[in-house]
């Protein structure tokens, strides 16, 4: 599904945009990284620049995702020279049921700057504000003791552990999170968690 052409945040520091070729190679970086399978063991050890390129055009004409790229609003200085930062997105859409989900994955070397979280706001309030969902779904690997702790903060409520529910890569399986916001709770609790939270980062 085609995501409109920018979402800036409320802090000003990133802005959600389209998924641009000029991104493939960074795409391919971050999808194979050693730090990024950690916790997503079943991505593939080697994804190139080209996989990168078809995955985005397929995802694009998937009426059941709404993909962006996380960009820095600010041109970059000389030890970060691409605007990409990471990639979110709403996946897993049902229409009927008025629910999605919600994944992200970030640069390594710009984890705990606080980027995610203006991604994940920005695109929170666009799923339930704008698209009018009734429910988010985030998943996320059981040994993700970050993200865990992220969506606790926020006031995201833990549904299930799925046991053995994911490929571990090697064979095995792991156990996999499934946390939701409502609506309701987005209003009430997680929307003035997240704008407590980025006005602290930015101050």
């Amino acid at each position: 599904m085609l995501a409109p052409a920018a979402l800036p945040s409320q802090s000003g520091r990133t802005v959600l945009v389209r998924p641009q070729e000029e991104d493939d190679a960074a795409v391919a970086a971050l999808r194979s990284h050693p730090e990024t399978r950690r916790y997503l063991p079943f991505l593939p050890e080697h994804f190139s620049v080209e996989d990168a390129h078809a995955q985005r055009l397929a995802r694009a004409a998937d009426e059941t995702r709404i993909p962006f790229h996380i960009h820095l609003s600010t041109p970059p200085d000389s030890e970060s020279p691409t605007k990409f930062v990471g990639i979110v997105g709403i996946t897993h859409i049902d229409a009927e049921f008025r629910s999605c989900e919600i994944g992200i994955l970030i640069r390594p070397d710009c984890v705990r700057g606080g980027l995610a979280t203006d991604a994940l706001a920005t695109l929170l309030a666009y799923a339930f504000e704008e698209k009018k969902f009734h429910r988010v779904v985030f998943v996320t690997a059981v040994h993700n003791v970050g993200m865990r702790g992220w969506l606790d903060k926020a006031g995201a409520t833990l549904e299930v552990i799925q046991r053995e529910s994911c490929s571990d890569g090697m064979g095995g399986y792991i156990d996999m999170c499934v946390y939701s916001i409502l609506e309701e709770e987005w209003v009430s609790t997680v929307k003035l968690r997240l704008e407590e939270r980025i006005g602290r980062q930015t101050a």
